[in-house]
């Protein structure tokens, strides 16, 4: 029995005693729990997270690290602040609209009357504008473009 009793100490101390505690417990509505339990290669990532974060705290810096880390820290948050103040200013301006859209716009306005035109045939020369606050358009080069109509006799004084 002693003999068993040694063998079972020399089992127990070659195999490591590492108690793991689970990460994350969770409890379904049926009464089941499942544990589950990180890996090696997360637990290894939260080791170095803790190293960076361990080797930042600026209480056990000195001065020149700690006049250096505070310089990069106001850098970043005022680099941050100006970014989010410049896109806010520019959505208040209107700076995020198109400069030249009224030339668009009169672009694709011309090309649906052409091609409006194209398919409808030549019915009329003036067109009513779509938008409301242009007159009518007459093509250049007609006779009615740019004179009134009289008669010859009438213009030539006797």
């Amino acid at each position: 029995m002693e003999i068993d009793g040694f063998q079972q100490l020399d089992l127990e101390k070659s195999v490591p005693s590492k108690k793991t505690t689970p990460r994350r417990i969770i409890h379904f509505v049926d009464g089941d729990i499942m544990e589950e339990y990180s890996t090696e290669e997360e637990e290894k990532e939260e080791q170095e997270e803790q190293s960076i974060n361990s080797t930042l705290d600026p209480s056990k810096l000195s001065w020149g690290p700690y006049l250096r880390f505070w310089a990069g820290r106001i850098a970043s948050t005022s680099f941050s602040t100006c970014e989010f103040l410049g896109g806010r200013f520019a959505v208040f301006f209107g700076l995020t609209q198109p400069k030249y859209q009224y030339v668009l716009n009169e672009y694709y306005r011309i090309q649906n009357k052409k091609s409006d035109n194209k398919s409808e045939g030549n019915r009329s020369k003036a067109q009513a504008a779509e938008v409301p606050n242009e007159k009518c358009h007459l093509e250049a080069g007609d006779r009615e473009y740019g004179t009134i109509q009289q008669d010859t006799a009438e213009a030539i004084p006797q």
